[in-house]
C-alpha cells in the first residue's frame, strides 16, 4: 500500500512543481484592456495631430473615466453635450510648463469629440 502511494505521490509532486515553475509573476501593475488601449490611442493621435503632446509622453500613464459631457469642453459638435463619453487624462509633470489637455472620446466609435485645455 505504501509503495502504491509513493508511486502516485511522486508524479503528482513533479507535475505540481512543473506547473508552479511555469507561472510568471506579473511585472506590470496595470495592464490595459484592448478597449482602454484603443481609447488612449485615439486621444494620443488627436493630441499629436494638434501638436499638444510632448515627445516624452506615450499615454501609458493616462487614466480613463466615464463622464457626462458638459459645456466646459471644446466640442467638435455641440450635440455631444449631455452625452456620455470617455475622459482621457494624462498625468501632470513638474518638468512641463503646460499640462496636456484632457480629451473626450465617444464610447462607440472611439472618435475624439472634444477636449479641455489645461489651466
Amino acid at each position: 500500500m505504501n509503495m502504491m502511494l509513493i508511486r502516485l505521490f511522486t508524479p503528482l509532486c513533479f507535475t505540481i512543481m512543473m506547473l508552479v515553475g511555469c507561472i510568471q509573476p506579473s511585472t506590470s501593475p496595470s495592464i490595459q484592456s484592448d478597449d482602454e488601449t484603443a481609447i488612449i490611442k485615439s486621444a494620443v493621435t488627436y493630441l499629436n495631430n494638434m501638436d499638444w503632446l510632448p515627445t516624452d509622453e506615450n499615454g501609458r500613464q493616462a487614466t480613463i473615466q466615464s463622464i457626462i459631457v458638459d459645456n466646459r469642453y471644446d466640442l467638435v459638435d455641440s450635440r455631444f453635450e449631455g452625452t456620455r463619453a470617455w475622459l482621457v487624462t494624462f498625468p501632470p509633470d513638474s518638468q512641463r510648463t503646460v499640462e496636456i489637455p484632457q480629451v473626450l472620446v465617444e464610447p462607440k466609435s472611439n472618435e475624439v469629440i472634444g477636449h479641455l485645455l489645461s489651466e
